[in-house]
């Protein structure tokens, strides 16, 4: 199984597979995704998410303002649905 990813205000979008994050897939498919710890700390590949849902292995890596600001670590999300992330960085 796997989902589309689009990336607003860049316009992008590509095909995340099971079981990959949505860093992974985004750099596999050659996008200029914003990252350095790949943790989930530094938080460079967050995004906002638009619509959709993603899911995390724990340990939780959202705090409760995380969640209300309703922000995705790329690094660690994997998506349950087809998603819509904003991120102001990332270009087409």
């Amino acid at each position: 199984m796997s989902f589309q990813v689009t990336i607003t205000p860049a316009g992008l979008s590509f095909t995340v597979h099971e079981e990959e994050t949505i860093l992974n897939a985004a750099l596999r498919c050659g996008i200029d995704f914003p990252n350095r710890c790949r943790q989930g700390v530094c938080t460079s590949c967050v995004c906002k998410l638009k619509s959709g849902e993603v899911r995390y292995n724990e340990p939780q890596p959202l705090s409760d303002v995380d969640k209300q600001q309703q922000f995705t670590y790329c690094c660690l999300a994997y998506p349950l649905s087809d998603v819509v992330l904003h991120h102001p960085f990332i270009s087409g």
